[in-house]
């Protein structure tokens, strides 16, 4: 599993990283119902894993199953984790404690759901985005991720959906941990506990370089002109649906989702909360099996038709007609972006950039990116930060955007560099003994929720 020195560098503080990111994999085995569901990309156990799935364990209302151990175990071993053999004492002890990490899991979130934390769609939105850009940057290629994610028997749709109910659960868990943070039992830190700490997972071994900057996303946006010929197309495949043509057949005549255009732009059974809140306003304010639009949002327009209800879900299909950006609109884009790139350089700050041009979902601020990892925002990324130096404005340059076919284009600014090195205890003392507060605090506070919430263990 990780090492300490991999955690000191990720995340700052070890407890959260043992609350948030290393537990991130275990909540993303419950959607917001609560039942299991099948993986994304990368989250089915590998052929030489065959197991028959039981129930491991049982938290308040909801299973753990042991495929959500396995899966959880390949997800590390996909982040780079070293995984014991399968049937060796040393796997054993590692599924005992990946069943315990999903059972802390499932009590926090049960907790934060007695709370009245409320998730905005911005902060949602924007979490899948950079959530749904860090995972397609871990392919080589966008076939291979579109590949992966059609092994998972979802479309893209399905699976950004899918992805935006994980993150909605990760968010409620972490704003439950910030909410409660000055109610840890107070605990203290020897300076021996420091020192092992160092010992045993630091000293000797090689600080990574990381980064740190701030970005400014553009994306290009259709002309007046296409805007209002997509409109007028929207509006045709209106009528001709209310007229009597077959919506699936127009579906793959018209839309221009790739990923469920053949399945006649089905969207399965959706929860309002996993739908950007253009769509999700007028699809619950439909009538079963009336469509209507066109409804804007920032893909472009949609025809909705709802094809049945059952509880807080909704089975959906649409079409979508996406506006036209031509070499006009990449150019003014362009031209804005140097114009923001400018600013900066002069001083102009960057989150004030971010909300006036920038797309609003997109992060501004990235502390301390491991530095090796930054390819996972995309090639151009590496490309344009292969010399950091901090203080610097780079770019604009282009990306890949959100949309196939549709680059944006990025304004970054070094905020930090810090190169590889030896680990020093005197530059890292205080962090440890912070991270070590928090982690015992931390641990005390989940014995005092597993005494408020049913926990059964069968492994």
């Amino acid at each position: 599993m990780k090492s300490g020195l991999a955690r000191i560098v990720a995340v700052p503080c070890i407890a959260l990283w043992l609350l948030t990111g290393l537990l991130s994999a275990a909540v993303a085995q419950e959607p917001a119902g609560g039942e299991p569901t099948a993986q994304p990309p990368g989250g089915a156990a590998p052929d030489s894993i065959e197991t028959v799935d039981r129930i491991v364990a049982v938290v308040g209302d909801t299973a753990i199953l042991y495929s959500e151990i396995i899966e959880s175990i390949v997800q590390a071993g996909a982040q780079g984790e070293e995984i014991p053999e399968l049937g060796t004492p040393e796997f054993d002890a590692l599924a005992r404690q990946t069943l315990t990490n999903l059972v802390d899991s499932r009590i926090l979130l049960q907790k934060a759901k007695e709370t009245d934390i409320a998730v905005g769609p911005d902060q949602l939105d924007g979490e899948t985005d950079r959530r749904f850009r860090e995972i397609r940057n871990s392919f080589p290629t966008a076939t291979e991720f579109q590949d992966a994610v059609t092994k998972s028997g979802r479309s893209l749709v399905q699976y950004r959906q899918w992805l935006r109910g994980q993150v909605h659960s990760q968010i409620m868990i972490d704003e439950f941990i910030r909410a409660n943070r000055d109610k840890l039992p107070p605990v203290s830190v020897t300076e021996e506990e420091i020192l092992a700490y160092y010992e045993t997972n630091l000293a000797g071994q090689t600080r990574p370089a990381s980064i740190s900057l701030e970005q400014v996303v553009i994306e290009p946006t259709p002309g007046k002109a296409a805007q209002d010929s997509s409109i007028e197309l929207a509006e045709q495949v209106l009528t001709e649906l209310r007229d009597g043509k077959d919506f699936e057949i127009a579906a793959r005549q018209y839309s221009m989702d790739m990923s469920n255009r053949e399945q006649g732009g089905d969207l399965g059974w959706i929860q309002r909360s996993l739908l950007v809140p253009a769509f999700a306003d007028a699809a619950w304010a439909a009538r079963t099996g009336q469509p209507i639009g066109p409804v804007p949002t920032r893909f472009g327009y949609h025809i909705i038709r709802v094809d049945n209800v059952r509880g807080g879900e909704r089975k959906i299909r649409h079409i979508l007609i996406q506006p036209v950006i031509d070499e006009t609109d990449f150019r003014r884009t362009g031209e804005l972006a140097v114009a923001v790139a400018d600013s900066i350089r002069e001083g102009a700050d960057v989150r004030m950039m971010a909300e006036r041009y920038g797309v609003r979902e997109v992060p501004v601020r990235f502390p301390e990116i491991p530095y090796d990892q930054i390819g996972q925002f995309g090639e151009a990324y590496a490309q344009a930060l292969a010399d950091p130096v901090p203080g610097a404005v780079v770019g604009p340059f282009q990306s890949e955007g959100f949309m196939p076919g549709r680059p944006v284009f990025a304004v970054v600014r070094i905020t930090g560099f810090q190169s590889e090195g030896a680990w020093e205890i005197e530059d890292i003392r205080e962090q440890i003994r912070e991270s070590l507060l928090n982690e015992k605090g931390y641990a005390r506070f989940l014995e005092e929720l597993r005494s408020e919430v049913y926990v059964d263990l069968r492994l």
